[in-house]
């Protein structure tokens, strides 16, 4: 039941769309993420006869570092938002964010455990789905819904809606595949997962986002050098020249990456990180304002223009964002907003559990060259890297296989988890 409800989660969070309502995207797949959370807790929890459901805390000290960090940054989110200016809607946005923590455990239990691959299969085959429907759609060859969107690279979103997240899901998506065709024994799993991978590479081009091809490029590093070790200098290498190469044979990001390459010789930084400073700005001087509780999870796009004009005024300098697309309700960037969420001390902890948790699994992944520890580390240093200037951590489709990937990195960090001979698919 568990494993059935995080693989409709999985499903819904990509593919779900609800044109009736007004948030004909986000409000369905957080719907689905929601219910199918709770859903999947209270099966792998609830029921348990054995009492195998739930992940054991036995382990190196730095993977119990990881749990503590991580449970004294949730509750510091909460006695944040009952400390909140805005406590009705800080407390608001606390309540799904308790639930997408369950994500969490579910990632480090048996039922995960054991349906991993089926999972796993769920995800690409998903994403494979939102990978044609956006190469059609940049095509002009197939529209699934009316779309009014300023600019050519908005209407590439697929089921996914927004280019920015599908193309994170992507670069999560061709991780994992380049992960499977490198380390399983199994032909079949590794064809279709060289076929999910060439699609998403395509996808990757169409939708034009930098951030997603960043963080595929430094998860295939990872996973190279802890496949490799020395040799891994020769396929990182060709990996950098085939992203060049795709760069260079797509027009519309060809021109994006010389654009970005003159904003960077031009010291135009604001403009090269596509004006996300005013964003960056605010959420400082947010944690200035009040460093040791923050303003209560939920509250940035309220709060965001009040600051954004005190750190002008600071900084005696304009943040403004000429493009028409820009939207704020985010600080876009995941590591920044929680300390202008939730205060100093949350911040600290989040990080420091994220810093534990790349030890604890990097530790493993480096001793033990077992393959799914290596895969698991690729991937979340793929969405660390994402989560610098962009938020794939508040959004459902990029942070139910983030969350999940984490519990079990963390599941299988322990000293008596020896997974080197387990396959990844």
């Amino acid at each position: 039941m568990a494993a059935a409800a995080l693989a409709a989660v999985l499903a819904g969070t990509a593919l779900v769309v609800d044109t009736e309502t007004a948030a004909a995207f986000d409000a369905p797949k957080r719907l689905i993420a929601l219910m199918g959370t709770a859903l999947a807790a209270a099966a792998a929890f609830g029921f348990s006869r054995r009492g195998d459901g739930l992940p054991r805390t036995a382990g190196p000290p730095v993977r119990r570092a990881a749990l503590w960090l991580a449970g004294a940054g949730l509750v510091l989110a909460l006695l944040s938002a009952l400390a909140s200016p805005r406590q009705a809607v800080s407390l608001d946005a606390m309540r799904p964010l308790a639930l997408f923590a369950l994500l969490l455990p579910l990632g480090a239990s048996a039922a995960v455990a054991r349906a991993k691959a089926w999972l796993a299969g769920v995800f690409l085959g998903a994403t494979a789905v939102n990978a044609v429907v956006s190469i059609l759609e940049s095509r002009g060859l197939f529209h699934p819904f009316a779309l009014e969107t300023f600019g050519d690279r908005q209407a590439t979103g697929a089921y996914a809606g927004n280019v920015g997240y599908l193309a994170i899901t992507l670069a999560l998506g061709a991780v994992l595949a380049l992960g499977i065709v490198l380390s399983s024994r199994r032909l079949p799993a590794r064809l279709a997962s060289a076929g999910a991978l060439a699609l998403f590479a395509v996808a990757l081009l169409v939708n034009q986002n930098l951030t997603a091809l960043t963080s595929t490029l430094v998860g295939a590093a990872v996973l190279l050098v802890a496949l490799y070790r020395r040799r891994a200098a020769l396929p990182m290498v060709a990996a950098v020249i085939a992203a060049a190469i795709g760069i260079a044979s797509y027009a519309p990001l060809r021109h994006r990456a010389v654009e970005a390459g003159d904003f960077a010789r031009h010291g135009n930084w604001d403009a090269m990180v596509s004006f996300r400073g005013g964003a960056w700005a605010a959420a400082l001087e947010m944690t200035r304002e009040r460093p040791l509780v923050g303003y209560g999870p939920g509250t940035f796009s309220a709060e965001y223009v009040p600051h954004r004009l005190a750190a002008e005024i600071r900084y005696r300098r304009r943040f403004v964002a000429p493009l028409m697309t820009s939207s704020y309700a985010e600080a876009h960037c995941d590591y920044l907003q929680v300390f202008s969420d939730a205060g100093v001390p949350a911040g600290l902890a989040v990080l420091g559990a994220v810093g534990c948790l790349f030890a604890a699994i990097g530790r493993a992944a480096w001793r033990r060259k077992a393959p799914e520890a290596v895969l698991l580390l690729a991937l979340l240093a793929a969405g660390a890297t994402a989560a610098l200037t962009w938020f794939p951590l508040q959004r459902p489709v990029t942070a139910v296989p983030i969350l999940l990937a984490a519990g079990r990195a963390w599941k299988i960090s322990a000293a008596g988890e020896d997974t080197a001979g387990e396959e990844t698919a």
